[in-house]
């Protein structure tokens, strides 16, 4: 029972969620460790402890998943198998498509005697697959995003909305660092509405001085992306922070930014400057004359979603200044402790909820050292198996 105890205290300390801290210097270097890989996925494997009698008593916990190659298919597979290692139970991921595929592993799953299951469900795509799960009796828990399907034991979900005031303060932060006493935050992406508009009520609130506005990429292509941003850029200098909605967000914010630079000081102000704009069909906003000194050079914070191998790089490289992390790592293993007290028979919450953190270079080593561990622990493996 000590060594249970302390593989438990192992566990949760893997899951201490950092908050956003103090500003630092733009060039601060990251130091990162890594962390020990597990030893298997993908397949039941029988762990002897001097506590584990029979697979009965302690049975191999399943996860039922697309691996699609993405960071967060491997983060989240990831964050189970090692939770369940260090939890000393068995464990096996079965990798299925959304739709039949995931609805014959849930039987494969049923054949082998799995009864605690943790099922992937992005958008909805594997409701019908939880359905089934939870008619053949199976405990199931859904993690990272909203389930609504009935009969589900937990759904451990992340923030999806509170974070963004926590982003706006920072970023506005970070301006304030830089001596800025006006300018705009831009916020760009696919689908930017939310955050526009929980960063428009977080300005009002904490920074009236500064003003948000909002760029929605229309460009299919990345080159496309980066040239429409960079002239809106050019055209709107008093843009002073970027807060990226999207994982492929910040990479185009940054191109864009340094095209824009270039092209400023190669051709100078466009001719003649056009007024600052917000893109089509935002939010009524005040009246607003720039500070003509913001507009003579072109100086962007940006602000990053999720810690993808381009993101990586660029936070590494000092040109993303923060990010904000997608806890797939931390939502599969709050999604296993679950299941962990629902073999043993505890009592869980409906809902649990698992916090977005907001990361600078001071702060960032537990998330790269995951990420980095991950990564090297897939790269070990054989066609996906850790």
């Amino acid at each position: 029972m000590v060594k249970r105890g302390i593989a438990l205290l192992s566990a949760l300390i893997m899951l201490c969620v950092c908050g956003c801290t103090g500003g630092q210097a733009d060039d601060t270097a990251i130091n990162t460790t890594e962390t020990d890989a597990p030893e298997q996925t993908g397949q039941a494997a029988e762990n002897e402890t001097d506590w584990q009698n029979t697979a009965e008593t302690f049975p191999i916990l399943g996860l039922i998943i697309d691996d699609d190659g993405s960071d967060s298919a491997r983060l989240t597979m990831y964050g189970f198998l090692r939770t369940a290692e260090t939890l000393c139970y068995a464990s096996k991921v079965f990798r299925a498509k959304a739709g039949d595929e995931a609805a014959a592993a849930v039987d494969a799953a049923k054949d082998e005697g799995i009864t605690a299951l943790m099922i992937f469900n992005p958008d909805s795509k594997n409701d019908v697959t939880v359905e089934k799960a939870v008619s053949l009796g199976m405990d199931v828990v859904a993690p990272y995003y909203e389930c609504k399907v009935a009969g589900i034991k937990s759904n451990v979900v992340v923030d999806a909305e509170e974070y963004y005031d926590e982003l706006a303060r920072g970023l506005a932060g970070r301006m304030e660092e830089r001596s800025l006493k006006s300018g705009r935050i831009l916020v760009y992406g696919r689908d930017t509405e939310k955050a526009y508009e929980a960063f428009c009520a977080s300005m009002k609130q904490n920074y009236p001085q500064f003003i948000v506005c909002q760029f929605v990429r229309t460009a299919a292509d990345e080159e496309g992306a980066i040239d429409e941003l960079a002239d809106f850029i050019l055209n709107n200098r008093d843009i002073k922070g970027v807060y990226a909605v999207d994982e492929d967000a910040a990479p185009i914010a940054v191109k864009a930014r340094s095209r824009a630079q270039k092209r400023f000081k190669s051709e100078g102000a466009p001719s003649p400057t056009p007024t600052p704009e917000t893109t089509a069909g935002a939010s009524a906003q005040p009246e607003y004359t720039p500070n003509p000194a913001l507009l003579t050079q072109i100086m962007i914070t940006v602000f990053g979603t999720g810690l993808s191998g381009e993101n990586y790089k660029l936070f590494n490289d000092n040109d993303i200044y923060a990010l904000c992390i997608e806890p797939y790592y931390e939502a599969a293993a709050q999604g296993t402790m679950t299941l962990d007290r629902i073999v043993r028979g505890e009592s869980i919450a409906s809902v649990a909820r698992v916090n977005r953190p907001i990361v600078h270079s001071d702060t960032a080593d537990k998330y790269t050292a995951i990420y980095e561990s991950m990564l090297a622990a897939f790269a070990a493996g054989t066609d996906g198996n850790v």
